[in-house]
């Protein structure tokens, strides 16, 4: 099946109700597109699900290599990801992951821990797959989420971006 397919059935479930706390949005929403995103959720050395930090668990951790996480998601129910941010991004400082996601199946938040600013500067992408259109929801969840993405970098360019250019500027300080 399509992601786009996955997509527009999620959508129809949201909508009529089905997603009823946080075991069903990590079921029947966040598992079913990773699987579409090419993660191997089967493989809990790669996706793994409650993934302890001292005490407290992240709903995901995405791991490359096996075992060693590279982004972190974070499923509330739908509607109660409110104030969440907090919680997911002392999650992500604790072990130093690039990529932090909040969702609550209807809404994704896309954030870059390690930047500079508030919760909302941190942001690179808000999407919320009810109210935007299919053929974005697909660029944006393939763009930030999909396996290769991730496992590459190319999930968040603009942190690379930001040491590059951080690099040039250095680089240029010390030639003078």
């Amino acid at each position: 099946m399509s992601l786009e397919k996955h997509i527009g059935e999620i959508r129809a479930g949201i909508k009529a109700g089905r997603f009823t706390n946080e075991a069903s949005v990590s079921q029947g929403v966040v598992l079913r597109l990773l699987d579409a995103l090419s993660w191997p959720r089967y493989d809990t050395q790669i996706v793994c699900p409650e993934y302890s930090l001292e005490g407290r668990r992240v709903s995901y951790a995405l791991c490359h290599p096996p075992g060693k996480p590279i982004a972190f998601i974070e499923v509330k129910q739908i509607g109660q990801s409110e104030g969440a941010e907090r919680q997911l991004f002392e999650y992500a400082f604790q072990v130093g992951v690039p990529m932090a996601i909040l969702t609550d199946g209807q809404e994704w938040n896309f954030f870059l821990p390690a930047e500079q600013g508030d919760y909302g500067e941190r942001r690179v992408y808000k999407l919320d797959i009810v109210e935007r259109d299919i053929p974005e929801c697909v660029a944006r969840l393939s763009r930030y989420l999909k396996y290769d993405a991730i496992v590459s970098g190319t999930a968040y360019p603009a942190r690379r971006l930001r040491q590059h250019a951080k690099t040039i500027v250095m680089s240029h300080a010390t030639d003078r």
